[in-house]
């Protein structure tokens, strides 16, 4: 019941960080500060009131409209809102309840990456380097928590985060220099580099290399796809984030069990 009640807190925690995901994620790729100015509608420019940044109830209240100009207001910030608090949820149902916070603030990173990452095949730098601290201050914490009576059994080691950052990093700049050399063009940008660098700190290197097998599989299926149906022409760039993302939270949730089927 206890566990429940963590989960049902830490789904509403979700929603408002959903809320912040958001902002983020609109206005970093336009340089425009997450702290000024307050939220407003992208049409009107009209300022939100309080009662109308209730995460997806608001949306839901005023029928997907701007209270102001009617504007219509894009579904995907209730999903992102929602998909935020299932992450966070999910967090705590599979990891343990203090690694949970650290791993949350990763998954609101992975989040944001995935959809602007989407939108405009760029990540941003300051998304990586928060993440990075707060990987940081984890995998420190998760040595010295016995002194606290403390518990991070999720957190890696010192030589597992390090292994971890060279699992991440290494492989995709390699690729990309081999592509570079060979093709006269980059494989990969380097915010995937660094994004895969900062999240195996989190994982260590044996989980960087699930999430590594995850996103390559996913990400070839669906360029496959995109080929086969004509969506997509040979040689055209597809943004590989969000499936380094993907690969990323499925490896927290299930990686140790894929570890231990495959050896």
């Amino acid at each position: 019941m206890t566990q429940w009640i963590a989960v049902g807190t830490w789904f509403g925690v979700g929603l408002c960080f959903g809320s912040l995901a958001n902002v983020v994620i609109y206005r970093l790729p336009r340089d425009i500060s997450i702290v000024s100015p307050p939220s407003g509608c992208p049409a009107c420019k009209t300022r939100l009131v309080f009662y109308d940044l209730i995460p997806i109830i608001s949306w839901a209240l005023l029928l997907g409209r701007c209270r102001n100009c009617k504007s219509k207001i894009s579904i995907r910030y209730p999903l992102v809102e929602f998909t935020c608090a299932l992450l966070f949820a999910c967090m705590v149902l599979f990891t343990h309840s203090l690694s949970a916070i650290f791993l949350s603030l990763l998954a609101f990173v992975l989040l944001a990456v995935f959809v602007i990452d989407y939108d405009t095949q760029q990540i941003p730098d300051s998304l990586l380097v928060f993440a990075a601290i707060v990987g940081v201050g984890w995998v420190i914490l998760g040595q010295f928590s016995p002194l606290f009576s403390l518990s991070f059994p999720n957190a890696p080691g010192f030589i597992s985060a390090f292994l971890g950052i060279l699992a991440g990093g290494l492989p995709l700049l390699v690729i990309d220099r081999l592509v570079l050399l060979l093709y006269k063009k980059d494989g990969f940008g380097y915010g995937d580099v660094k994004l895969m660098a900062v999240s195996g700190l989190f994982l260590g290197w044996q989980l960087i290399i699930v999430a590594f097998f995850i996103a390559f599989i996913s990400g070839g299926a669906f360029a496959v796809y995109l080929l086969v149906t004509g969506r997509a022409r040979r040689g055209e760039y597809i943004a590989f984030g969000p499936f380094l993302c993907g690969g990323v939270i499925v490896a927290i949730w299930f990686g140790q069990g894929i570890i231990s089927f495959m050896t």
